[in-house]
């Protein structure tokens, strides 16, 4: 299984948001620039991120994006639902014992993904870049 890109760079992007002091907006731009993606693509995974009331924008010389609510409160299931509708597209044919074994494992999915939050993972982010920063001996 794969996990869709779109999806993807928009956990980045809500990664780096909650990692920031809250109601800081941050331009589409400048988070493309620090995350190396396509400007474009986190323009549109924005857009579809503040349609769900994940993200909020505002335009103008300090404009751009901020979380809507705190990264405590948002979860990853939250981000897949806003991006692409549905946390596993599955077939859903009656009688069939494949249809059965993949709508379990989109259950067991849907359940992992709405326990964690854009706070953990920012926090993991931070313990990350911590690791990987350089260290200058004097």
């Amino acid at each position: 299984m794969r996990v869709p890109q779109r999806v993807d760079y928009a956990l980045r992007v809500l990664t780096l948001l909650a990692s920031g002091p809250p109601d800081t907006y941050v331009p589409a731009g400048e988070l493309a620039r620090r995350l190396l993606l396509p400007q474009r693509f986190v323009e549109q995974q924005v857009t579809s991120l503040s349609r769900a009331g994940i993200v909020k924008s505002r335009r103008g010389a300090s404009g751009g994006c901020a979380l809507a609510l705190p990264a405590a409160r948002l979860t990853v299931r939250d981000v897949v639902l806003a991006i692409q509708g549905d946390v596993l597209d599955v077939p859903r044919q009656r009688g069939q014992a494949t249809a059965e074994i993949w709508l379990q494992a989109a259950h067991v999915l849907d359940e992992y993904l709405g326990e964690v939050t854009l706070e953990q993972i920012a926090a993991r982010q931070r313990a990350l870049d911590a690791i990987r920063a350089p260290m200058y001996f004097i």
